[in-house]
């Protein structure tokens, strides 16, 4: 009976580790129509019954998550001139996220002060509160056109951008370019940019401290470049974003109207990144049907404007 619920703790152990890695459903071996899917967090939830010891831990030593603990991601309803409103994030603020409210505000006014994006980039490369920033290498900007009717924001630069701190230069770099030119676009016609500006050590995922701080960064860069689509490559650029704790895989592929806190309702369309598709080169179909998405969408306001 022993050895029955060290296995049945181990695999309850396995499902918040794979919940840990982003997959959020149970599916079935074989197809059922009328089976409901069952989210992983509420599997979790119901698995172990009370007084089992044991299986709130994770494969990796961790406490397994729970719907009700996890962290809420910035809304970019709560972001006004690139401010993030603690208080709209009562997660994050108990967390230690978020910065102090005196520091939050003068750095709100700091960034509503910032009119142009050269300013916006000598802002960030004093910004040594950053942890991030003592770390990398060089900072990475942008690269493109600012003017370009689409920004591409990706997740975080690596080893290559962090060299040379441009965007989107490595293997990952090439293949982005390649899917946007099999829709007629390139680097002279897009506007780049991640989420980080700075390459975590090691490629660990940032802290909650080290994305609040830089999360108002990215919407004000938005707010100054003023595009008219925005396309999320990656999961966590599409999460924070968005303000959604879903996987890449359910928010890719439809259009959200997001309002980077200066009124104007973009169209926001997220993908697979180019590096996952490297690890996963099946996946680079769903990645093409987005990039038809785009497309169409870059086209239908371009006959617009022309018959307009």
């Amino acid at each position: 009976m022993l050895a029955q619920n060290d296995d049945r703790n181990e695999l309850i152990a396995m499902l918040a580790w794979q919940l840990d890695m982003g997959i959020d459903e149970a599916l079935l071996d074989h197809p059922q129509a009328d089976a409901v899917p069952l989210r992983l967090d509420q599997l979790l939830a119901v698995a172990a019954p009370a007084g089992d010891t044991g299986v709130t831990q994770t494969v990796m030593g961790g406490a397994a998550p729970h719907p009700s603990d996890a962290v809420k991601m910035p809304n970019p309803a709560s972001v006004n001139s690139g401010l993030v409103n603690p208080a709209a994030n009562p997660a994050l603020a108990n967390s230690g996220a978020v910065p102090p409210e005196g520091k939050i505000n003068a750095d709100g006014a700091a960034l509503a002060g910032i009119t142009s994006l050269a300013d916006l980039q000598s802002g960030l490369a004093k910004l040594d509160d950053c942890p991030l920033k003592h770390t990398a290498s060089n900072l990475c900007f942008a690269d493109g056109n600012p003017g370009a009717r689409l920004m591409i924001i990706g997740e975080a630069p690596g080893r290559d951008e962090d060299r040379m701190g441009v965007p989107f230069v490595g293997a990952d770099g090439q293949l982005l370019d390649k899917m946007i030119a099999s829709i007629g676009l390139d680097r002279a016609s897009v506007y780049l940019t991640n989420l980080l500006p700075w390459r975590p050590p090691g490629n660990r995922s940032p802290t909650d401290e080290e994305t609040a701080m830089l999360l108002p960064w990215l919407f004000r860069h938005v707010q100054l470049t003023k595009p008219e689509f925005v396309l999320l490559l990656g999961g966590a650029a599409a999460k924070l974003v968005l303000g959604s704790h879903d996987g890449i895989m359910k928010l890719r592929g439809r259009w959200r109207d997001v309002d980077f806190g200066d009124g104007v309702a973009r169209p926001v369309l997220a993908s697979l990144h180019p590096a996952y598709l490297l690890r996963s080169p099946a996946q680079k179909r769903l990645a093409f049907e987005d990039l038809l998405l785009l497309t169409k969408r870059l086209g239908a306001v371009q006959s617009n404007d022309e018959t307009g």
